[in-house]
């Protein structure tokens, strides 16, 4: 019984330990640019807009922001946010799901690495909603799949 019980314990401990190193990796997508900064970033806002009753309701220039403060020596951040009304509207409409409204509107980090490579970082909406289950998961899973095809063409394979 000691040894069940001891391995049981390491067991949970290395569990643990794996799920700290591999969440961060699960829960943020990380995509390369076929272009430069400022046409991925109005590749991307024109994508949305083009897809499927997606809204861009703001940029937020993160880089600007941060120098306007007194920083310096910082390469380009933008946050697009994006939403579907519609997808919005089934996750707002039920009052239980509204915990989630901190995640909205959906945001895609474009932004340029020290070496002059552009990225696109996105939260992993599906998997976030796989932990709400029921309805959200149901809405996330549906907008992760726009997301991917809204991306298509814009990001390296």
């Amino acid at each position: 019984m000691k040894n069940f019980i001891l391995g049981l314990f390491s067991g949970l401990i290395i569990m643990g330990i794996t799920v700290w190193i591999m969440m961060p990796k699960m829960m943020i997508n990380e995509y390369e640019s076929k272009f430069d900064f400022n046409k991925t970033v109005s590749s991307v806002e024109k994508a949305v807009n083009e897809f499927d009753s997606w809204k861009t309701p703001k940029t937020f220039d993160i880089r600007q922001n941060i120098l306007d403060t007194g920083f310096d020596n910082m390469t380009q951040v933008k946050i697009i946010t994006l939403c579907q009304p519609n997808y919005a509207q089934k996750i707002l409409s039920n009052d239980k799901d509204k915990v989630v409204s901190t995640m909205m509107p959906l945001g895609l980090g474009v932004y340029e690495n020290n070496s002059g490579k552009v990225f696109i970082a996105e939260m992993n909406v599906s998997l976030m909603g796989m932990m709400f289950g029921g309805n959200v998961s149901d809405v996330m899973g549906d907008a992760s799949n726009d997301i991917g095809k809204i991306l298509e063409g814009i990001v390296e394979n």
